[in-house]
């Protein structure tokens, strides 16, 4: 699935959990896709791809 700024995502952290929240920006690598993530917490989150579930 294609990602853009501002779609609202579920992803999962290291620990675990599942936030909710929107995409800020999105760094292409050569290898994988970073996602900066706000989360309905107000934190703010450095995904890769393989952790965002929808």
């Amino acid at each position: 699935m294609k990602y853009t700024i501002g779609d609202n995502v579920r992803f999962k952290l290291e620990s675990g959990e599942v936030q909710d929240g929107n995409i800020q920006f999105i760094e292409k690598g050569r290898y994988e896709e970073i996602f900066y993530i706000n989360s309905s917490s107000r934190w703010a989150y450095k995904v890769p791809r393989k952790r965002i579930i929808i």
